[in-house]
């Protein structure tokens, strides 16, 4: 069975691989009117950038007023600052309407300000009444509100109230309340970038702008299917009777795929578990062939029942090839991923994706969110590289498109309710989610999980409300060594995008938590024996005998006992000497012959013999550790630090030692120290993780 993580770097590799098959590089390209109602959520295959002189394209009035010219109010405010106070209550502010302009009115032509005194009667200066959005006429560069202004219909003039003299002159500089030409988006500005995922705000910039097409990237056409003589189309329960179910699966399935974004789903119906697999096979390649389905979802017909036919359907009767048929996983175990390629008259190969399904309705969906969405992202977004990149082969190729595909957002959740582990497979466990304060900082912000309830395959209800899967391990002694998956406990948790947690950051498929998983994972079942070295520090090198086989037996059985542990080797390390003796006799001890052969080194501090209520030897406890830790490469403080609470757990005294965890003997072997109190927890913590630390520690 393949891991969940390699199974999507093998679907997102086979989709690079089909991306240069077809183009060398990036999405197809195709034109969409501005006015549909499909773009938002599709692609931009090209920038788009606002054509001159930019936008808005007039001097735009912000305020019904009047338009003015600050030139005619220089010498007003000239002489307005030169008066005493009787004579500024005496003056006013007069000008001559020259016109009205409206929102929506292109032509001011006919507006007139040609003479000396900026009024064609020559007398007062000129004013033009503009409206909100109103054009305002050249040589007019700012606008008086008509909140501080009266209006001498008769006269045909405009005056300025009285008390809002001063304000007025003191305030109206050139622009004014106007809105220049171009201030809103400057000429040649970029409103849409390549690659951008179209949103609702593109449509107002492109409608400002005057785009009335645009090129977006292809949106690729997956076909759903359901497969089984169970199925009805029907929703009508009358008819679900005598063994009929309604398929759930299409509608399901069609509906998350609307969701993405990322493709256009076509129903592809029900088949028949009876109809011959050459009769299906002509049937789907009609489908992929002329109809242009670029990617099928089957469900259900995968598993090893006896009318389970779907992978001859694809493979013999279609010519594919499968990359994996069986997943490690709860739920979707069945899950079988093909290609089919066809080679063109020029030589060039079409390839088609096929993403076989169980017929259960949580298995298709939830593998269809960990396996189609990235795919189609990846054959929706295409590959963004350099010139540089686009000039290698085909393998630099695919390893660039498979380490920046667009995998789920992801974060760490701490579970509200103990969630028993399967121990045959690991679960992606539907949970919804709770934001919380954290205790420490108020400004930052922890998760919590709860089981969305009974995980079965066939309970749709367990979908509901699901705002991401959370990534639980296999239980067990094969597994992670619980059983229980705690109630405070942190896993990874794969978003939805649907989920209003999610944060649309773009996480890369090689930053993933999903990604590190595999790069980190050690098939527990298929591994050697741990080789296991124990090292005993006591000051008491003549009692030590006797309580070196307690250690042995305790930490044998907390790290999986003797079918998982082989013992080494064990040395007792006298400590009753200085610093400098100490450090030497350690270093022989976890460096010498006596553990060559051993990948994991434990080293065990004693406490005084007969004396089980006493503090450890403080003083030995803080020199083993101190020439530890300068005997180790690549400290694991985290994994120390777990290892110091589940020793407390068991004994309070274990809190005062201090563990290490690190590599020794130039990184061959592990190394981790602990007293004697609290040693069956401790070993129980390395236990549930020491192959996957080992694995990382040594890369």
């Amino acid at each position: 069975m393949v891991p969940v993580p390699e199974a999507l770097e093998t679907v997102l590799t086979e989709t690079a691989k089909s991306l240069w098959f077809g183009s060398g590089s990036a999405s197809t390209q195709v034109s969409v009117s501005t006015s549909s109602s499909e773009l938002v959520g599709q692609i931009s295959a090209a920038d788009i950038r606002v054509p001159s002189p930019g936008y808005p394209n007039y001097n735009s009035s912000i305020m019904d007023g009047y338009a003015v010219k600050t030139s005619d109010l220089v010498e007003m405010k000239r002489l307005y600052d030169n008066m005493d106070e009787k004579e500024r209550g005496d003056f006013r502010m007069e000008f001559v309407l020259e016109g009205k302009v409206f929102a929506g009115d292109s032509n001011t032509a006919s507006i007139s300000c040609d003479d000396k005194n900026g009024s064609s009667n020559g007398v007062y200066p000129a004013a033009v009444y503009v409206t909100t959005g109103a054009v305002v006429p050249n040589e007019y560069d700012a606008v008086i509100p008509v909140e501080d202004t009266t209006q001498e219909t008769k006269k045909g003039q405009m005056c300025i109230i009285d008390d809002k003299v001063a304000s007025v002159l003191a305030t109206t500089k050139p622009w004014t309340w106007i809105r220049p030409i171009g201030c809103d988006i400057a000429a040649d500005s970029i409103v849409l970038s390549k690659g951008e995922t179209i949103q609702p705000v593109h449509m107002a910039l492109l409608a400002q702008c005057g785009v009335d097409q645009i090129q977006v990237n292809y949106l690729p056409r997956v076909g759903i299917l359901s497969t089984g003589n169970e199925l009805l189309p029907s929703t009508n329960t009358d008819q679900c009777q005598n063994g009929k179910i309604p398929d759930a699966n299409r509608p399901l399935l069609l509906s998350q795929l609307t969701t993405y974004g990322n493709c256009k789903p076509h129903d592809l119906g029900i088949i028949s578990d009876d109809d011959s697999i050459e009769m299906l096979s002509d049937r789907l390649k009609n489908g992929l062939w002329d109809d242009g389905i670029d990617v099928i979802i089957s469900t259900g017909g995968i598993s090893m029942g006896e009318k389970d036919n779907m992978e001859q359907v694809f493979v013999e009767g279609m010519g594919g090839k499968i990359h994996f048929g069986r997943m490690n996983m709860k739920p979707g175990k069945p899950t079988t991923f093909i290609t089919i390629d066809k080679e063109g008259s020029n030589g060039t190969i079409r390839r088609k994706l096929v993403f076989a399904l169980p017929g259960n309705p949580v298995s298709a969906s939830v593998c269809t969110e960990l396996l189609v969405r990235p795919c189609l992202d990846l054959l929706n977004q295409g590959v963004e590289t350099s010139e540089v990149v686009n000039s290698l082969d085909e393998q630099v190729f695919i390893r660039h498109a498979v380490d920046n595909a667009s995998v789920h957002d992801e974060l760490m959740a701490t579970l509200t309710k103990d969630v028993k582990l399967d121990k045959g497979r690991p679960e992606y466990h539907r949970v919804s989610l709770q934001r919380a304060q954290t205790p420490h900082d108020k400004l930052q912000y922890s998760y919590h999980a709860t089981s969305t309830g009974v995980q079965r395959s066939s309970r749709v209800l367990s979908l509901r409300s699901a705002d991401g899967l959370m990534m639980l391990p296999r239980g067990g002694p094969l597994g992670c060594g619980q059983d229980v998956a705690k109630k405070g406990q942190a896993y990874p948790v794969l978003l939805y995008q649907s989920s209003s947690y999610a944060m649309r950051c773009g996480t890369r498929f090689s930053e993933s938590m999903h990604r590190r998983m595999l790069e980190t994972k050690v098939k527990v079942e298929t591994s050697e024996k741990l080789h296991l070295g124990i090292v005993v520090c006591t000051s008491e090198k003549e009692e030590a005998s006797g309580r070196l086989d307690k250690v042995r037996t305790i930490l044998m059985d907390s790290l999986g006992g003797e079918d998982h542990v082989e013992l080494v080797n064990r040395v007792v390390c006298d400590m009753e000497a200085s610093y400098d003796a100490i450090a030497q006799r350690l270093n022989e001890a976890v460096c010498g012959p006596e553990m060559d052969n051993a990948n994991v080194i434990v080293v065990v501090v004693l406490g005084k013999s007969g004396q089980e209520s006493n503090p450890l030897p403080f003083r030995t406890g803080l020199d083993v550790s101190h020439v530890l830790r300068q005997m180790t490469t690549k400290h694991a403080d985290a994994m120390a630090m777990r290892l110091r609470k589940a020793a407390a757990s068991e004994d309070a005294l274990a809190a005062l030692f201090e563990n290490s965890v690190g590599l020794v003997r130039n990184a061959s072997s592990v190394l981790i120290s602990c007293s004697d109190r609290g040693l069956g927890e401790a070993g129980t913590v390395v236990r549930s993780s020491l192959n996957h630390l080992v694995a990382m520690l040594k890369k």
